[in-house]
């Protein structure tokens, strides 16, 4: 609840004079203007919150005002934020109804769109366990849990005067609400473990890295004396943060505790990770190199924001920053600002968000619902605290020493057809594929040949499986590269290392292999990789890049770089969408013959993408031709470019990720998988989605900087294993995969990208 200068001050839960236990009303969809992706920065933020009845809907008030702001990222791109004490209202008068506020509500955010959570005199969480002005609760930090659901801290608050937020008011442990991340159901409200054995409300903060999830604690006893300023502080315990941890998303572990030197399972044993001031809420969160800490100083009556980093979630701490606050106040009497929150994201410049809450003297803002609302600022990411580091890679991170070589596609082998290098493959039987057969490849191989760049295409499999290629003088992997599906075609894009020169193929079932050459990695190469902003070029659903859904046989022009670009070649994922009819896609250089290759073999009503390395044709353009009626989505991905420092290093092939056995690292500011990198520019991997529990996609991108690009690299439906190669680019040590909906993720690593 907010802070008053003076006893004027009577609590919002105490005017509340009845509560009403209902179902929370279902979610306003976002309009479709709305971007999914989008990430609000400091200035929209405040924007958005300047006026009244932000959410409102036909059928009830919006966001009047509220304090104590948090947001929590939902799986499916939307942000739930909830307040404590929030009011409800769509102009700047709280007055009225006397009950038209609830101890804990909020807002759904969708793509910057906002739709309003909850009613008047319904708590959000917890509704049936309050006995208003007496017993409530106010919502801490939270997250996603190792379960999907999520997971919301809670402070129980006591006043047995039945005053609300007052003298005699104080916390008595904390809860954990669980969430249905889809339908924002409450699933559970209980009390939170070991939230009894201190004072201390551990889940104030939550930070996870990809280990373990960090619940920084506060006493928040400001209502322990019946005096005015400073001084109703609990000044014992006000001035001082704890930090306890559970593995990463098992919120249902009993923490263990900082005790000083290491982590104990006793809270009685835990000392500050910081102390100052005459209270210091921290708000912590991990940007995966390192932990930086919003804190405001001495709550309502201090003038300064800090900003701290570390390398360690306990620290210690080091102030990068201080941002004065004083003058941002909404009143010049009576007016305070307090409780920053750090926002658990990077915005789409890279940088950091924070939240701080404000309020004045009851009546004031009462009557003024513009002096209750959040205040939001832009701060860059701090400089790395000393010795701070990403995880070390689970890889290898041999110097890369080749290049790109893009050629024109080249059939290199069809099993369908008589006079191949192999026939149709047995299940377990292994193929080999000699690179240095005369006349196989035009030219023959190129000097420095350290890998080859292939598309690989399975039919006719009589059961579900996976095909693996791997140079035949080295052990076989346990990776895949493309997995099949009973009586479908899949295509996958694979970069092999060359080895001696011999190529072998292996499959779990009987089946059918096309193998096409789209280039090479060599050391007589100067093309280096340059990652770009991954960005969507065409959607012929929507008419972008100028393209509507093709016809049978037609072929477009996709400009990929700008005409007179250096770029000699560039990948790109393109997805054939709800083709008609079974057929091919095949993407070649504008100017020249369109090659006897395909890229994308779809099937009739399912969308199938595949990555794509061509070379730029003319006017910096790349053609794509489909044999049957389809959508095509062309999204870029990365550029090579002569002279780009980044090389390639072929690795034996291994499994980075397996979800279905391994603890599932997440940012949580993205909900993204987190791959550990280390300074290499990139990886070239296989992404697989299997067990799916409905359709969707996987994105690998740069979650720690960048928002989800409104691109896709891998579409995947229930209960079928989808795979597709991709290039996974490093933000702040992390390469990172999302989801959009529950799936079990796989990642196999065959390559690095250094420089």
């Amino acid at each position: 609840m907010t802070r008053s200068i003076t006893r004027l001050a009577v609590a919002a839960a105490a005017l509340m004079t009845s509560i009403i236990v209902g179902v929370i009303a279902p979610v306003v969809p976002a309009q479709a203007a709305c971007g999914s992706g989008t990430r609000l920065d400091g200035a929209q933020l405040n924007s958005v919150f300047a006026g009244p009845g932000l959410g409102a809907t036909a059928t009830g008030e919006g966001f009047g005002g509220g304090d104590y702001q948090h947001a929590y990222p939902l799986p499916d791109g939307r942000i739930l934020w909830l307040f404590q004490d929030l009011y409800f209202s769509n102009d700047n008068n709280l007055n009225q109804p006397l009950n038209n506020a609830a101890h804990n509500a909020g807002l759904i955010e969708s793509g910057g769109c906002f739709t309003i959570l909850g009613s008047q005199g319904r708590d959000f969480i917890g509704d049936v366990e309050t006995i208003d002005s007496r017993r409530w609760f106010w919502p801490l930090d939270g997250e996603i849990g190792a379960d999907g659901n999520l997971w919301v801290y809670m402070a129980e608050m006591s006043n047995p005067a039945g005053s609300g937020a007052n003298a005699g008011a104080l916390p008595v442990r904390t809860w954990l609400a669980i969430v249905d991340p889809t339908t924002l159901q409450q699933i559970s409200f209980a009390p939170a473990p070991d939230s009894g054995s201190s004072r201390i409300l551990y889940g104030w903060s939550v930070a996870s890295n990809d280990q373990y999830s960090y619940l920084y604690g506060h006493c928040y006893r400001q209502f322990a004396n019946d005096v005015d300023g400073p001084g109703e502080f609990d000044s014992t315990c006000m001035p001082s943060t704890y930090v306890a941890r559970v593995p990463l998303g098992h919120f249902d572990a009993n923490p263990e505790y900082w005790n000083g030197s290491g982590w104990a399972d006793d809270s009685h044993a835990a000392v500050p990770v910081l102390t100052r001031g005459a209270a210091n809420p921290m708000s912590v969160q991990w940007f995966g190199d390192e932990w930086v800490n919003a804190t405001k100083l001495d709550d309502w009556w201090g003038s300064t924001i800090t900003v701290d980093v570390a390398k360690d979630p306990q620290g210690p701490w080091t102030t990068a920053q201080t941002l004065s606050v004083v003058g941002d106040r909404k009143c010049s009497n009576g007016c305070g600002n307090y409780a920053a929150t750090l926002l658990p994201w990077l915005d789409s410049t890279g940088k950091m968000t924070i939240a701080l809450s404000n309020g004045g003297e009851f009546a004031l803002w009462l009557a003024n619902g513009a002096l209750y609302r959040p205040t939001f600022y832009t701060v860059p990411v701090p400089a790395h605290a000393s010795g701070s580091a990403a995880a070390a890679p689970a890889f290898p991170t041999t110097a890369g020493t080749a290049g790109f070589l893009a050629v024109d596609p080249v059939r290199l082998v069809d099993t369908r057809t008589n006079g191949q290098a192999f026939g149709r493959l047995s299940a377990g039987v292994e193929a080999q594929l000699d690179l240095r057969s005369a006349g196989l490849i035009p030219g023959g191989m190129p000097a420095g040949a350290a890998a080859v760049a292939l598309n690989v295409t399975a039919f006719g499999s009589p059961l579900n499986g996976y095909v693996r290629a791997y140079p035949c003088a080295s052990a076989e992997p346990p990776t895949s590269n493309v997995n099949q599906v009973v009586g479908a075609a899949r295509t996958n894009a694979v970069i092999v290392p060359v080895g001696d020169g011999r190529i072998c193929v292996r499959s779990s079932t009987d089946v059918d292999l096309v193998i096409d050459l789209n280039g090479w990695l060599t050391t007589s190469s100067s093309v280096g990789l340059q990652p770009v902003a991954a960005r969507r070029l065409v959607d012929t659903r929507l008419g972008l890049g100028g393209s509507v859904r093709l016809s049978p046989g037609q072929q477009i022009q996709v400009p990929v770089v700008a005409a007179g670009s250096a770029t000699t070649a560039v990948s790109l994922n393109v997805t054939a969408v709800d083709p008609s009819v079974a057929g091919f896609v095949t993407a070649w250089p504008c100017g020249s013959d369109r090659p006897n290759v395909s890229n994308l073999n779809p099937e009739p009503g399912v969308t199938q993408p595949n990555l794509v390395n061509v070379r730029v044709g003319a006017g910096g353009t790349v053609c794509l031709y489909s044999s049957q009626e389809t959508d095509l989505v062309v999204d870029l991905l990365a550029e090579y470019r002569p002279g780009a420092t980044a090389r390639y290093s072929a690795l034996a092939p291994q499994r980075l990720l397996d979800t279905r056995a391994q603890n599932k690292p997440r940012f949580q500011g993205n909900l993204a998988y987190t791959l550990p990198m280390g300074s290499v520019v990139a990886a070239q991997v296989n992404l697989t989605a299997t067990d799916a529990q409905s359709s969707g996609y996987l994105t690998g991108y740069p979650c720690m900087t960048d928002p989800w690009p409104g691109t896709s690299n891998v579409n995947y439906v229930a209960r079928v294993a989808s795979a597709n190669s991709a290039l996974l680019t490093n933000s702040r040590g992390y390469s990172c995969v999302y989801s959009s909906s529950a799936t079990e993720l796989v990642v196999d690593l065959f390559g690095i990208w250094t420089g």
